[in-house]
Formats: structure tokens, sequence, C-alpha cells
């Protein structure tokens, strides 16, 4: 611990700010103040054996399952053991600081055991090159449970920065018990991570009708114990068309030996509008993400593989109208679709769009008539297919609802032929049990009017129309397969 004492002098100076999470924006106070001390405690975190992280990788993969991104370290660090103290008499202030550094991170990320922000109190976050900053996460970042965590940032040192008037300084709350080390998130890896076959989802034709939709495709950091995976998600409406943010998944991305615990859906990032803004783009630019969810429902193919691998969670908090999403609509008839499409982050990668041209067939996986099987087409732009990260993503009919969330298959780059497989709709909604804790009925039917369908909704009580036909400038191939891989 250490104090230093600064006498406030502010000048100008840039800041590029990233990823957008719920927090008041603005600059740290640091970045302005003139002659202010580097003098800052700086704390080094054993990094893991990544080595056998790779290993255990390789062998994840060969059996396609979640893929993995990071993994949990303990740690222990509070206002009271840890970080500088700078005085700031002319502001009855006080700023504390440290920096955490843990060798060959992609980024890193922090989950405290207790967080409160009295007013008047902001904290940052912020990489050494100060490309990436987060907050100020505020009074209203507060929760009942003191519980908090933050989005990763880039890199392998970090920096907190909190500032605290000093009338209320006795009552700001911060501890940090946990380090999210992020091996596999660097924009310059996870960018190319994806096969050279898959379509960005700006794509033309590809992607021309399904730019509504896209906006509701997350991107997903999962916590499960000590273990961190990408997959695929999408808000759905539901017909109180409330914009409650009801997140659609599968149900084996939250399963790693076990279910996720309440702490750990509370760690969950979803990073909407995680693409490229061009068709040859390999960066995702306007990402906005929100942080923590509760779970509503869910069957039990991961622990079992019995079930149609679906998975429904809540974020916690409401999205604001700023963020342009899209609220999905669905199709829960046991009807097949001529055409369509998968939207979806493969290897955690930007937005992809993979398209099918052809009629899915309905498939046995956790029991009978489960699963849609689909082939898919090549298009003007690539092959798109999917891969690990594409897990729990949506499958859209030709008029653009959704009619099943990924579970797995044998589609890959290099055999883009072979087909793939996703839960129905149809059976999510009220085959995978009797309770609202096993089915959507409940959920996305609140009202109970028994509808077969819905329309997205691009902001509460409004629905976008989408066209009913979907390009069919694209070359279809039907190849027969009975050997399929379970889970991606």
């Amino acid at each position: 611990m250490k104090r230093l004492i600064l006498i406030a002098v502010i000048c100008c100076s840039a800041i590029t700010m990233a990823y957008a999470q719920d927090s008041q924006g603005g600059t740290p106070l640091s970045f302005d103040l003139k002659n202010i001390s580097g003098d800052v405690d700086l704390v080094n975190v054993q990094p893991p054996d990544l080595a056998k992280l790779a290993m255990e990788d390789a062998d994840r993969a060969s059996k396609s399952e979640p893929y993995r991104i990071g993994i949990t370290l303990s740690a222990d660090f509070s206002l009271l053991n840890s970080g500088t103290w700078t005085d700031l008499p002319l502001q009855n202030a006080s700023l504390w600081r440290l920096t955490v550094k843990s060798e060959s991170a992609k980024a890193i990320g922090f989950g405290y055991s207790s967080f409160f922000m009295p007013d008047g109190a902001r904290l940052f976050l912020y990489n050494k090159d100060r490309s990436m900053v987060l907050g100020a996460f505020t009074s209203i970042n507060n929760t009942d449970n003191h519980f908090f965590a933050n989005e990763k940032v880039k890199g392998d040192e970090i920096t907190l920065e909190l500032f605290v008037p000093n009338k209320v300084k006795n009552s700001v709350s911060l501890h940090i018990t946990e380090l999210y080390y992020f091996y596999r998130t660097d924009e310059s890896e996870i960018n190319k991570s994806s096969g050279s076959c898959e379509v960005n989802v700006i794509c033309s034709p590809e992607g021309d009708n399904w730019q509504n939709q896209k906006k509701g495709i997350c991107k997903l950091d999962i916590k499960i114990g000590s273990n961190w995976f990408n997959c695929s998600g999408s808000l759905v409406n539901n017909t109180s068309q409330d914009c409650t943010p009801y997140v659609l998944l599968a149900d084996h991305c939250h399963y790693d030996g076990g279910y996720a615990s309440t702490s750990d859906y509370n760690s969950w990032v979803f990073y909407f509008h995680y693409e490229a803004s061009t068709c040859s783009g390999t960066s995702a630019s306007g990402t906005q993400s929100k942080t923590g969810c509760t779970l509503k429902a869910h069957d039990t193919y991961g622990s079992n593989s019995t079930g149609s691998d679906f998975c429904l969670v809540q974020i916690n908090s409401a999205i604001a109208t700023s963020y342009n999403v899209y609220y999905n609509g669905w199709d829960r008839t046991n009807t097949a679709t001529s055409s369509g499409v998968c939207i979806h982050h493969p290897a955690g990668d930007i937005m992809k769009i993979s398209t099918f041209t052809s009629t899915p067939t309905s498939y046995n996986v956790g029991g009978t008539g489960t699963h849609w099987l689909t082939y898919w087409a090549a298009t003007t732009n690539g092959h798109g297919v999917t891969e690990q990260g594409s897990s729990g993503s949506s499958l859209f009919n030709s008029s653009g609802k959704i009619i099943g969330t990924l579970t797995g298959g044998n589609s890959y780059c290099s055999s883009p032929n072979q087909p793939d497989y996703f839960g129905k709709m149809y059976y999510h909604w009220d085959q995978n049990g009797s309770t609202s804790a096993k089915r959507l009925k409940d959920w996305l039917d609140p009202t109970n009017t028994g509808v077969t369908s819905l329309a997205g909704a691009a902001s509460c009580g409004t629905t976008c129309t989408q066209p009913t036909t979907q390009a069919t400038s694209f070359t279809s191939t039907s190849i027969t397969n009975t050997s399929m891989t379970v889970g991606w």
C-alpha cells in the first residue's frame, strides 16, 4: 500500500473507448492529471500452464466440446491490502490505483465478492497502452448481494482506478477474489480463428435479408466453475412484447462436468454487434455488452444427452434502446422450411452467416424428433458452416423466425457438405418437461395466448416485417451422412 499527495492540474488527453458495458463513460482522472506519479502498486499473478491448457483444448476439440477461452485464478485484492492511494486536496477526494499483471494473458477480467460504489465514486479499468477503457462503474452498478464482474480488458497488464470523494470514502467497498485469465481472446488471433469458408453477416447477398435478426445475436463469454467458454445465442421476443432480455442458447453451453452456479451466471458477458462493417472485414466495431444473467429454464442434454438441448437465461438488467438490438421471433410448429440461415460466432469470431437451401429433416439425437438435420449451401462469398463457439446459435426459417438452436454436427470448412443438427423450438417449447424450469412456453408466452409463432421486435410493442423469400442464387449440395459428432 502506498499513499501519495497530488495537487490536481487538469490537461487534455485523447482516449479510445472500447466495448460498451453498462457504465457512465468518461475518462480516468489520472489521464488528465499533470505530474501525477506513475509509481503505482503492481501485483504479478502467476499465469496458468498454457502448454497444458493447449493439450486439454486439443482433446476438447476432438470431442466437439464447448470452445474454452480462459480460466479463473484465485485473487485477493482490496482497498485495504493492495493499491496506491493518492490524496487530491483540491477536490476533497482520493484516488486509488492498482496494476495487476499476469504474463501472456490475451485479456483479463475480475470477479468482485464485494462491490459497493457510493454516490460520487467512479471505478475505471484500462490496459497498459490505454487502448481499452471500461467505466465509469458507479452506484448504478451496485447489486443487492454486492457481487460484480467486469468484462475482459485486452492485454496482460490491467490498471484499476477508483476516484472517491473523501466524505464517502468509508462507504466504498471493493474486494476482488477472482482473476479471469483469457488466453484466446486477442483480436489479432480471434478474428482469424474461424475457418476461411465462413461468411461475414454483412456480406451481400447472404446477409441482405437478415440485418434485423443479426441485431439480436450475441457472443457469450460463459463461466462454468474455473473455466470460461464461448457460445452463441439470441435475444428472443415474448408475447407480452415487453423487451424482457431473454437469451436462448444450448444446454450443453452451460455444462462442464456440472452446471454453472448462480455466481457463474452473474459473470457471463453478452456481446452484441460483434461483427465487421464490411464483407471482407476482420475486426469488430460498434460492439456493446451486458454482464450477468439469471437462469430461467433448460433441459438436461448437457449432462445426459437427453432432450432438445436448450437453455434460456435472462440478462440481469434491461437493454437500453441505444444498443439497437432486436428481439428475434420464433416458430414453434414442427414444420420444416425450404430455406434459411444460421447466424453465429464460430470459434468466438466476428458474426458469420451460414445458408441452407434444402429442407431440414427431423432427426433423433436426445430423443425422438428432437432436432432438425441441416445441410449448408455454397453461396456467393463462401460456404458457411458451424464450429466450436457456434453452439447455441439460432436456425432461422425463411420468415426470419427461430426454429432451432445448434447442438453440433460434422460440418467444417474442409467438409462443408456434412450436416449439422439443431434442437427444435417445437421440442424446446413444452416437450422436455411439464414445469416452467424445463420448457420455453411459460417464458415466451407468459400471457398464454397459445400462438405458434411470433414476429421479432425492434423495440417494445413493435414488430419488424421479414421478407418471405430468401436469396436463391446459391448452389445446394445434398449428401447423405449417418455418422454424427455430438456437441459443438
